[in-house]
């Protein structure tokens, strides 16, 4: 059996001791959310113990896995797909950007440890992927065009394993997508995704001649992206209104993970109700919030930076010394100003709830509108589930964002943090939902006084 195979034999395929443990759960205890069918318990099931594999395996299989998934993942029928490339002096015009920025913030190759303008890989196509819809509805306006950015902790997926969510936000959105396949971590890891990300950007406001589409107005873009790729389209949001390039009309984060310190509450308190590893994305489980727990409670004093030093590497993305950086972690970010409408989509049991959270309210007073939407009961990214009223309901809202924001809509009107039920109803976000946030922000696992509550 070779090495795929074996590997979707014994970690992908239901096992009968998981089928039989959740079922008797489910109908003994009840599900693990109120709203949870019997079906989505289980599907939730296998997907937490595919999760719970990614301390066990080398990184290589389940990029393996991953690259294994662009086979299943057809266009959708009522979709017009189509390769791009985008040019390789679009990735010189970005890196005079991204140097300017790096210098701003103090960092050069020896902190971010490699050489990041003369990555081999970066020698490669940067390729991508428009999608429209075949039937133009009423909604469709030419020009409006969606960059998203898909998710996969950074490490793993492709434009081809999310072409579900750029049918969506074409069909929604009415809009054309382009969907990015960024570098990777850890063969290429940050900046390297920021890099390409605005270099898409660069290409598609201002395309060579042969490009085969017109300019595209700035604020005619959305930049989207789900979980990594949420917090990627945060941080080309910053680096663009950094470099002091025009800016999108908006963008859109779906579950978006924007604080790779592990700082908040939800990290921990939702793993039971989330399919994203409880240990973390490093392999081992070395960097876990219980390993920094045990180093924080044997070192002395409360030194962020020694803690750090101490610890494992935290995240395949970037070394420990880069994770307070706000291109690595935005919500860091202070000022919004100069930044477009924002909206971000979060589910009420997942694990990087409270970023999300944090995020909006940090900023509540901020010169841009940020609209927050957290549904009852979803995990992360709960969209790729479409057949849930609230992936429905949550797709609807990103659609309806994507038309207001960009030319010709109505714009977005106010700052709106709300709760939304599994039926759809609204409700307003309580103040204090992310208690102590401010002591945590920052500070790797929300920092010694709440490590050693572990």
């Amino acid at each position: 059996m070779n090495e795929k195979a074996s590997f979707l034999w014994n970690f992908v395929l239901p096992k009968g001791p998981l089928l039989i443990g959740t079922t008797l759960s489910h109908y003994t205890y009840g599900p693990a959310k109120p709203s949870w069918t019997y079906k989505f318990s289980l599907i939730m099931a296998i997907a937490q113990s595919l999760g719970g594999h990614l301390d066990e395996r080398p990184l290589k299989q389940f990029q393996a896995m991953s690259r294994l998934n662009d086979k299943l993942s057809p266009v959708h029928p009522g979709a017009n797909a189509s390769d791009a490339v985008v040019p390789n002096n679009y990735r010189d015009k970005a890196a005079v950007y991204v140097d300017q920025l790096l210098t701003k913030e103090g960092i050069d190759s020896a902190t971010l440890g490699w050489d990041w303008k003369n990555d081999p890989r970066a020698e490669k196509p940067l390729r991508a992927e428009w999608t429209e819809t075949k039937v133009k509805d009423a909604s469709y306006s030419e020009g409006r065009t969606v960059l998203y950015l898909h998710g996969g902790g950074y490490f793993l997926c492709s434009i081809k394993t999310h072409r579900w969510a750029s049918w969506n936000m074409a069909r929604l959105g009415g809009a054309k997508v382009f969907s990015l396949d960024y570098r990777l971590a850890p063969e290429s890891p940050f900046p390297a995704a920021v890099h390409d990300a605005l270099a898409a950007y660069l290409y598609l406001i201002e395309p060579p001649v042969d490009a085969g589409f017109a300019p595209i107005n700035p604020k005619n873009i959305v930049i989207m992206g789900d979980s990594a790729g949420g917090g990627l389209t945060f941080a080309t949001m910053l680096a663009i209104r950094d470099a002091g390039l025009p800016t999108p009309g908006g963008i859109i984060g779906w579950s978006p993970w924007i604080d790779l310190l592990l700082s908040m509450p939800s990290v921990l308190e939702n793993t039971a109700t989330d399919y994203l590893p409880a240990e973390g994305f490093t392999h081992g489980g070395g960097a876990s919030l219980k390993n920094m727990a045990k180093i924080a409670l044997a070192s002395a004093g409360d030194d962020q930076e020694a803690l750090l030093e101490k610890l494992p590497p935290v995240q395949h993305y970037t070394n420990n010394k880069l994770l307070g950086c706000k291109y690595v972690s935005p919500v860091l970010e202070t000022n919004l100003e100069g930044c477009c409408p924002i909206m971000l989509i979060a589910g009420d049991a997942e694990m990087l709830r409270d970023e999300s959270i944090v995020f909006s309210k940090k900023h509540a007073e901020a010169p841009t509108n940020v609209l927050l939407r957290i549904y009852d009961d979803m995990p992360h990214v709960f969209q790729i589930f479409g057949f849930l009223p609230s992936a429905k309901h949550a797709l609807k809202e990103s659609g309806d964002f994507i038309r207001s924001v960009t030319v010709g809509g109505s714009g977005v009107a106010d700052k709106s943090f709300e709760r939304i039920s599994v039926t759809g109803e609204r409700r307003p976000l309580e103040v204090d939902a992310v208690p102590e946030w401010k002591d945590r922000i920052g500070r790797i696992g929300g920092g010694p006084k709440f490590l050693a509550k572990l």
